[in-house]
């Protein structure tokens, strides 16, 4: 039912003085400028501080990296998961500033749009449209696409600017009798018998660990904290061997495949005795349980002494990356300023524009389409949706809101996405042996291990090996970043659509004032986002947010390099290799959220839209028929008051037909 006193009501807020507040959506577009304007600050402010700081090259080309820290491996690690998390913050705040930006740029003005429907097209209104661009002048297009194009480093190098890397140092096993150690010392082998050794480690102050203390200790592919080692045997060698002694000499930190073994498995074979070709991963459970009759050489271990290394685990950052990255923002940066302060003229950004413009200008190309969908428009085109028609009263739900394109688009890059990562949890859960939950979970988020590598191959020339294995890591390890962002604007659009419908419907039930992005005028109202309201679209960005970290977590890039023996010192390093690491229960943490995602999605589509009113889904020329006056006069103060869609009681039956009119109205409306 319309207020009593409508036209009483309309003459006082004529008389109210108009806001002299900016526009709601200049405002947000200009706070997204300056929030891409801080990042920048962060990320220039970083890398110009960076500049000095030691390169960490060892006698091999100048990979343009700096060392951001080096110590710990596990404050490393630490270190590196936060930085992940701080550069994925930084990198959707990015992402959607350029989103808000794209959907302002791609807004049609009333004049595009009156071009379009005498053309007999139509423009989308409200959401982030991609078909707008040819329709739309080449001052906003051209824009578009350089926030678009200036996306494409923050998904494919962003996460790679900072990267761990591990150093490894190989080291000999020796196997010595124990009675070697209070015997006289003696010279059999280059001049070092087992007593010799016994005295070194004496001096040098080995550490002495009991056997599991020692499995544990050197059953890693990757050994960072520990060199040679004694196993101290107490029985087994004859009583003229007691100085002799054997040796292996372990590669540590290689990619699948362990010293002299046929069978390609990790460093550490020599842990697990008489293990064959099955991989020592899989028999270790086994072996700590039976620690105290250890025999990796066929001689019981009592106990072992081990040369401790400081480890020197770094966290770089990638010069030529870091560079990518400010020049894209600052380009980002620069056309949203640019979007912000240029505005075009008369611009319809959300539903409520749309609205007021078409009832104080009515469309010429729309008339008698009152009942007019967006469906019907897109399916039969504008001329045979010409003319009266009967609209049952059924209630539809929120998926009808998004076309069959849109909802299929987005089934597929799910399924693709998703079969993508199930089939990396189960390859990597099989190449580990099938592990349980638990020890899935001691692995880590982002942690890199020996049997977590993926080999890649780097065979295609113009660059130097350590170039070739970094770029082509860096690139396999952003790829699924890049495909969720385009998984995510599918998603965030199919919200926008369903949320714009709801609002749409609501006019149908109950009287309400229409939302502008310009200066509210009269009752209007006036927010800071377009179709997406804060209790949606924060929600999106944190779960933005934690899935883009989470997959930077799932696979990522691992550098390798190795400890030199400089003056027994071990504190230079040299380049091992470069690849992509993986991990399981990021993985599956991944997939979670991905279900999460299509729970909430799903269950917002099932929800029913509260009245049967048409669904225009954005369509210029829906919204335009749904404006129309009965007899087709513009209403010029109606945008200022609460509005209502519906049959209108002051419509005749049209003369063919025999059908009233349906429509907005600030005056008395009857339910459809």
């Amino acid at each position: 039912m319309g207020p009593p006193n409508a036209d009483v009501e309309i003459e006082q807020i004529e008389n109210q003085p108009q806001s002299k507040a900016k526009s709601g959506w200049r405002v947000s577009l200009i706070g997204g400028a300056i929030a891409s304007l801080v990042v920048l600050i962060i990320n220039l402010a970083i890398t110009l501080w960076s500049i000095n700081l030691p390169t960490g090259v060892f006698e091999v080309s100048d990979t343009g990296r700096r060392v951001l820290f080096e110590g710990s491996c596990s404050t490393s690690r630490r270190l590196n998961t936060l930085l992940h998390l701080l550069i994925n913050i930084l990198s959707s705040i990015l992402l959607a500033a350029s989103s808000y930006g794209m959907q302002c740029l791609s807004a049609p003005t009333r004049a595009e749009v009156d071009k379009a429907h005498r053309a007999q097209k139509w423009m989308d209104i409200g959401i982030l449209s991609v078909r707008n661009l040819r329709l739309i002048s080449w001052q906003r297009s051209i824009p578009w696409i350089v926030l678009m194009l200036s996306s494409l480093p923050l998904h494919l190098l962003y996460n790679s600017m900072v990267y761990a890397s591990l150093s490894t140092v190989n080291y000999y096993v020796y196997n010595v009798d124990e009675r070697a150690r209070w015997s006289p010392a003696s010279s059999i082998i280059d001049g070092q018998g087992a007593t010799e050794l016994f005295e070194l480690a004496r001096e040098e102050n080995w550490e002495r660990l009991t056997p599991l203390e020692c499995i544990n200790g050197y059953a890693t592919g990757f050994q960072t904290s520990r060199r040679d080692v004694l196993l101290v045997c107490g029985e087994g060698f004859e009583s003229d061997q007691k100085d002799a002694y054997s040796k292996t000499y372990v590669t540590s930190g290689t990619v699948g495949s362990a010293p002299n073994s046929s069978c390609g498995e990790s460093p550490f074979e020599w842990v697990c005795p008489n293990s064959g070709c099955s991989p020592c991963q899989d028999l270790l459970p086994a072996v700590r349980k039976q620690a105290d009759d250890w025999k990796p050489f066929g001689y019981r271990v009592k106990y072992c002494l081990s040369q401790p290394v400081r480890q020197l685990c770094r966290i770089n950052l990638s010069m030529p990356i870091a560079i990518t990255i400010v020049c894209a923002n600052a380009l980002k940066t620069v056309v949203l300023m640019y979007a912000a302060f240029h505005p075009p003229k008369e611009p319809l950004f959300v539903l409520g524009d749309a609205v007021k413009s078409f009832l104080q200008t009515p469309d010429v190309f729309s008339r008698d389409m009152c009942l007019a969908s967006a469906d019907k428009i897109k399916w039969l085109g504008i001329q045979d949706c010409a003319g009266p028609e009967f609209s049952s009263l059924k209630r539809r739900r929120w998926a009808a809101a998004a076309s069959w394109r849109r909802w299929s688009m987005g089934c597929l890059l799910y399924c693709l996405a998703l079969g993508v990562a199930a089939f990396f949890l189960v390859w990597g859960v099989n190449t580990l042996g099938s592990p349980g939950i638990r020890t899935l979970w001691n692995m880590g988020f982002g942690a890199a291990s020996d049997a977590t590598l993926i080999v890649l191959k780097t065979n295609y020339g113009g660059y130097s090996k350590q170039e070739k294995e970094i770029l082509t890591s860096i690139f396999m390890a952003n790829a699924p970043q890049l495909f969720f962002s385009v998984l995510y604007f599918q998603y965030n659009g199919l919200f926008t659509c369903m949320l714009s419908a709801k609002e749409w419907s609501d006019f149908g039930r109950e009287r309400k004032s229409i939302r502008v992005s310009s200066k509210p005028l009269g009752e209007q109202r006036s927010r800071y986002f377009l179709q997406l309201p804060y209790r949606f679209s924060v929600p999106l960005l944190l779960l933005s947010i934690l899935i883009h970290w989470m997959l930077s977590q799932s696979i990522f890039l691992v550098a390798v390099e190795k400890l030199i023996n400089e003056d027994d010192n071990y504190q230079l390093l040299e380049w091992a290799f470069a690849t992509c690491g993986y991990s399981p229960i990021a993985i599956m943490f991944v997939i979670l959220a991905s279900f999460i995602m299509v729970l909430w999605v799903g269950i917002t589509a099932c929800l029913k839209l509260p009245t049967p009113i048409p669904l225009v889904g954005g369509c210029s020329l829906a919204i335009a028929a749904a404006c129309h006056h009965p007899d087709g006069a513009a209403q010029l103060n109606a945008p200022l008051v609460p509005l209502q869609w519906g049959v209108m009681g002051n419509s005749e039956p049209q003369e063919e037909s025999g059908y009233r009119h349906c429509g907005f109205s600030s005056e008395e409306v009857d339910e459809l």
